[in-house]
């Protein structure tokens, strides 16, 4: 069992002291943990400082899919490795948690990665177990969100899809199917990582014999996306169901974004609230517009 962890980040020192405890509470289950600086060159030396045992790289560009992967080539670069790992910086995850979502992935052939249960901001509230994919617009269908999870009867299920934010995958995954599509940048990875994972013949699955929590931790408190989330929200799932999709769903998707889109831009003007808010819906659009045309 050797694991390796890959670890974003991009000008996010408000999380750092956070982070470095999160990680100090795994890291002696670990074999290689590798962050990406896809912000400042300057913070890389930070970076250095603050995670002395851990492999820094600079990425050239914000692009995440292709800061993953600059992470993913190291990795493979070492045979001993056999399972990879992805946490967010603002992940907490529960003692020993990495031990068993390993013994959980190699338990049945059939999964290719897996997750823990994901839990609201310092509660025992589920936020996911697993995911289903809607079949008409390719949104995630959270499973058992908003339960207790005393309430949760399953301790270990399988499930089309697993959120972002924590996951551990084979390494003969990557090997078989290759890296992450770079053209996504960020958002909507987690749906094409579903249908590449099917074709193969695999399947994910989750357990609530670790329980991880996603803290959530905000630049400044900030909540609303920027509008350069909105646009890669609006086109990614569109170009995301033209790689998978017949032209049938293709439409509906595009259609579903579009429309929610609209709904942004309906509800900013009826309760008078910011013009980021109308300008959030406006991107939406644009973006499901501008997935139509993506290679």
């Amino acid at each position: 069992m050797k694991m390796a962890t890959i670890t974003l980040f991009c000008r996010e020192w408000f999380r750092a002291q956070a982070w470095k405890q999160y990680y100090d509470e795994y890291r002696e289950d670990i074999y290689l943990h590798v962050i990406v600086n896809n912000g400042d060159e300057e913070d890389t030396e930070r970076l250095k400082n603050l995670f002395p045992d851990s492999l820094v790289l600079r990425s050239p560009t914000s692009n995440m899919m292709a800061s993953y992967n600059l992470a993913l080539k190291e990795i493979l670069k070492h045979p001993e490795v056999d399972a990879i790992a992805q946490i967010v910086n603002d992940i907490r995850i529960s003692e020993g948690g990495l031990k068993e979502l390993y013994r959980f992935l190699y338990s049945r052939p059939e999964l290719a990665m897996v997750s823990p249960v994901l839990l609201q901001k310092d509660s025992d509230v589920v936020d996911s177990f697993g995911c289903h994919i809607h079949p008409g617009n390719l949104n995630f269908v959270l499973l058992d969100a908003g339960k207790k999870l005393a309430d949760v009867a399953d301790r270990e299920r399988e499930t089309d899809a697993l959120p972002g934010g924590i996951y551990l995958a084979r390494r003969d995954l990557y090997e078989q199917f290759g890296f992450q599509d770079e053209a996504l940048e960020m958002y909507a990875d987690e749906v094409d990582m579903s249908f590449r994972v099917a074709r193969l013949g695999y399947r994910m699955g989750a357990t609530s014999f670790v329980r991880a929590w996603h803290q959530h931790v905000n630049r400044d408190g900030k909540a609303q996306r920027s509008m350069r989330a909105a646009f890669l929200m609006g086109r990614n799932q569109v170009y995301v169901a033209r790689k998978h999709c017949r032209r049938g769903k293709v439409l509906r998707v595009f259609a579903s974004r579009v429309l929610q889109g609209l709904d942004e831009i309906r509800s900013a003007l009826m309760h008078g609230k910011e013009k980021d808010y109308y300008r959030y819906g406006w991107f939406l659009v644009k973006g499901a517009f501008a997935g139509l045309k993506m290679k």
